[in-house]
């Protein structure tokens, strides 16, 4: 089954049981490989960052998706058997080697509106593009972010991620999946 088709059958299957992407993508690669048809495993899996309209200004909204590319469907996190990738909120980019992560689960974190990049303590930076959907990654050795202008065009720790996704679950399930972090 090409990359198309699976794409078509999981946005039916979203349509029927208001699954999020991800669940309904995984659950038509089961089902297709239930059926006797060999489709290899995805290589890596991909977790959207959850975003919502409601409160921001048209500027806001603007910058965010049309000047730094962001937004729905652009921005998220890929996990894979070697390293967890965020990508695409603004222009913020980091790499993490499984290796490095010492936990994921949900985060108590009250963002209070916050959305976008942001640092909210030393080391310790807020992803997100709505308060929904909270995941915390704790990082270990820290790692440093790319200059760019979502980090003030400076290289700067990251010891914890706090990342807004539409399936926080699915995405602590595959980070603990090959790494067995709790």
């Amino acid at each position: 089954m090409s990359h198309d088709k699976i794409s078509a059958a999981a946005r039916r299957r979203m349509a029927e049981t208001g699954e999020p992407y991800a669940a309904a993508r995984r659950a038509v690669i089961r089902e297709h490989q239930a059926a006797g048809s060999q489709i290899p495993p995805p290589a890596a899996e991909w977790f959207p960052v959850s975003f919502r309209d409601a409160g921001l200004d048209k500027i806001n909204i603007w910058l965010d998706r049309g000047l730094f590319g962001g937004g729905p469907g652009r921005s998220g996190v890929e996990v894979d058997a070697d390293a967890v990738r965020i990508r695409g909120v603004a222009d913020f980019r980091l790499d993490i080697p499984r290796a490095s992560v010492r936990s994921v689960a949900r985060s108590q974190y009250q963002a209070r509106g916050n959305s976008g990049v942001h640092e909210v303590s030393r080391g310790r930076w807020l992803v997100n593009g709505c308060a929904d959907g909270l995941v915390e990654l704790v990082i270990d050795p820290s790692l440093y972010t790319g200059r760019a202008l979502s980090t003030g065009f400076m290289k700067r720790r990251v010891n914890s991620l706090i990342l807004g996704l539409t399936d926080p679950d699915g995405f602590i399930a595959a980070v603990q999946r090959d790494g067995g972090h709790s």
